[in-house]
């Protein structure tokens, strides 16, 4: 026993004075510049900032070692519901080299395009999908994507209005009774949740989630606790029973960077996402 702890104690007097195997430091990634390739010219609307478009996409990290630049499969538009992927183009809401690639497109082209990591996730990562099989995305990882367009809408949203910085009310109706919502209570309600989306006048982008069909069970909530996010709870203060709000609240006060998967492992709410909530109270105690 003696002999083992002279042992352990020379190993942390050679680690201690720089002695051991030296830790050395992750080689910075060489980003590529950006590149786009036609691989298909479509035809009929083209696409412009403010329309709404469907396509499909495949995303792969880079890997200057192979002839086209594919390296691992990370991420494709055939995890969702019909196999493509509908956004409003050219108002911020895609990746910055999304929009670029995407934008003059028509339906039924293809392009390929090389995307440095600052026209992708940046300085941001993400873990492996284990469900999927996908491998992570490190940060300040560069891009291959293949995209398809499907189809254009023109002029559906023109200027995109940023989320606010606090929760905020955008409608009400006001409820009945004298029972107020505040810190402590015990509310139910019923609600539907979807992700901002400042191109659309009602601000509602994508449905991630609702309790409000009537084999659903109505949310239970203590008001201020950490059994929602803080902006659900601040959202309802002040509401009365039959009471009904549409709120705003920031990535901040929702899920911040991290990210919300359904249980097939599909991408529910982004990082950094503002979300919108219709909320009704029916019960406060």
């Amino acid at each position: 026993m003696l002999q083992f702890i002279a042992a352990a104690v020379c190993v942390v007097v050679l680690t201690a004075c720089g002695g051991g195997k030296k830790v050395t430091e992750a080689a910075a990634i060489v980003q590529p510049d950006y590149k786009l390739t036609t691989v298909a010219t479509g035809s009929g609307t083209v696409a412009a900032a403010g329309d709404l478009i469907t396509f499909k996409f495949t995303g792969y990290l880079y890997d200057s070692t192979k002839s086209d630049f594919k390296g691992s499969l990370v991420e494709t538009s055939a995890d969702f519901s019909g196999g493509t992927y509908t956004a409003t183009v050219g108002v911020g809401a895609l990746l910055t080299g999304w929009d670029r690639s995407l934008l003059g497109m028509q339906p039924g082209g293809k392009v390929t395009v090389i995307l440095p990591a600052a026209y992708a996730y940046g300085s941001s990562s993400r873990d492996a999908d284990k469900t999927k099989g996908y491998p992570a995305i490190p940060a300040n990882s560069p891009m291959v994507y293949d995209f398809e367009m499907v189809n254009v809408t023109k002029g559906v949203y023109i200027v995109s209005t940023p989320a606010p910085s606090t929760t905020t009310t955008l409608s009400e109706t006001v409820g009945t009774g004298d029972a107020v919502v505040a810190n402590g209570n015990t509310v139910t309600v019923r609600y539907t949740g979807w992700l901002y989306d400042g191109t659309r006048t009602n601000r509602k982008g994508t449905q991630f989630d609702t309790n409000t069909a009537s084999t659903d069970t109505a949310l239970s909530v203590v008001v201020g606790s950490s059994s929602v996010v803080t902006g659900f709870s601040t959202g309802m203060i002040g509401m009365k029973v039959g009471g009904t709000r549409t709120i705003v609240i920031p990535a901040s006060e929702a899920y911040g960077t991290t990210v919300k998967y359904d249980s097939s492992g599909v991408v529910l709410i982004p990082a950094n996402s503002a979300l919108v909530f219709d909320i009704t109270v029916e019960t406060i105690k």
